[in-house]
């Protein structure tokens, strides 16, 4: 699977929700083992034992490695840190794995919004390329595709690297004039039956 360009401006946005007391029962059943799984030193000081503060670290770095194009599990919990400026306004620093993925991105900086209301705790994470960079896909994202969906991955890839080779001649010479058929079609859904 290959690299996709993304221009510079293009934005990602992450959002999670969780609810404060499935956080609080890890606490209460996990302790410090829990936090320091999930929690840098700097956010272990901040949180305490307060589990609506915990709640909405949680559900920052989920947001932050959606826009990452991960999930946690592509990366470590302690790889997304969520400082709190003097302000009071969170912020994002990323370590390892977060770090180079950012950067594989063209994404220097992903701006973090934490609320806590009643039972929930919810964040919004928005992270703006601003360089440009190139779209890495996850590693196991050949795993989740079907035929269909990979020979358009294939296609796409082709297309990608004559652009790269060639500029936009390339692809105009590639594509088809009008009233001609395309030589490699796009495989049509699946009949049902």
């Amino acid at each position: 699977m290959g690299d996709g360009i993304v221009p510079a401006g293009t934005t990602e946005l992450g959002i999670d929700i969780i609810k404060v007391d499935r956080i609080q029962a890890s606490l209460e059943r996990f302790g410090e083992r829990f936090t320091k799984r999930v929690l840098t030193d700097p956010e272990r000081s901040y949180v305490r034992d307060r589990p609506e503060t915990m709640a909405g670290r949680w559900a920052a770095k989920e947001a932050v490695s959606k826009v990452l194009g991960l999930g946690v599990r592509g990366i470590g919990w302690r790889d997304i840190e969520i400082e709190r400026l003097p302000t009071g306004q969170p912020s994002v620093r990323l370590h390892g794995r977060a770090a180079v993925r950012a950067e594989q991105l063209g994404m220097d900086r992903i701006a973090v919004s934490i609320s806590h209301e009643s039972d929930y705790a919810v964040a919004v994470a928005f992270g703006i390329r601003t360089a440009g960079g190139r779209y890495v896909f996850p590693p196991d994202i050949e795993d989740r595709l079907d035929d269909r969906e990979r020979q358009i991955l294939a296609r796409i890839e082709r297309l990608r690297a004559m652009a790269v080779a060639g500029g936009a001649e390339a692809l105009a010479s590639d594509a088809p004039q009008p009233g001609a058929t395309i030589q490699e079609p796009i495989p049509s859904e699946p009949a049902d039956g």
